[in-house]
C-alpha cells in the first residue's frame, strides 16, 4: 500500500502542470524580452513601458520606479504586467521588482536620445532558470528516497 501512495505521489509530481516553485522573474520591459537575463541596465525607447513576467500564481508583485510604488497581484496562471499611469520623463530610473522574498532592482533608461547603442549589445548578463525547473527538486526526492530504502534495509540486517 506505501508502494502505491508513494508511486501515485510521484507521479503527479511530474505531470503536475502548476508551478511547484517560487520563481519569480521579468519577461519583458517595453514589449523587449529579457531573455532570462538579469541586467544592471536596459535602454528602452518608450516613455511608459510594459513591466512583464511569472510569478507564484496570486502572488503580491511590488514595483518601485523611483520614489513611486505600485504593488499588483499575479493572475491565476501566475503571469503578471503593469504599465505605469503616466509617461515617464526621459532618462535613467531606478527600478526594483519584487515577489516572494525575490528582488530584480536595475537602472533603466528611457527615450532614444538616452541610449548608448554601443553597451547596448556589450553588457554581461546572466541567464536565469525558467520558473518551474523541477529536476534538482526530482533529484534530491529520489536521492533522499533512496537513502531512506538503503538505511531500512541496513536496519533490517
Amino acid at each position: 500500500m506505501k508502494r502505491v501512495i508513494i508511486l501515485i505521489w510521484l507521479l503527479m509530481m511530474v505531470f503536475s502542470r502548476q508551478v511547484l516553485a517560487s520563481g519569480f522573474h521579468i519577461s519583458s520591459i517595453g514589449g523587449v524580452s529579457t531573455g532570462g537575463q538579469q541586467l544592471s541596465h536596459w535602454w528602452i525607447s518608450k516613455l511608459q513601458p510594459v513591466f512583464e513576467g511569472e510569478a507564484s500564481p496570486g502572488a503580491e508583485v511590488t514595483i518601485q520606479i523611483d520614489e513611486l510604488t505600485r504593488v499588483i497581484n499575479a493572475g491565476s496562471d501566475g503571469n503578471w504586467a503593469h504599465q505605469p499611469e503616466t509617461a515617464l520623463s526621459a532618462g535613467d530610473h531606478q527600478v526594483s521588482i519584487s515577489s516572494g522574498g525575490s528582488t530584480v532592482s536595475f537602472v533603466l533608461t528611457l527615450g532614444t536620445d538616452n541610449v548608448n547603442w554601443d553597451m547596448v549589445g556589450s553588457g554581461a548578463s546572466e541567464t536565469l532558470p525558467t520558473v518551474g525547473f523541477f529536476l534538482p527538486t526530482l533529484a534530491l526526492l529520489g536521492g533522499g528516497s533512496g537513502l531512506m530504502v538503503l538505511g531500512k534495509k541496513l536496519k533490517d540486517n
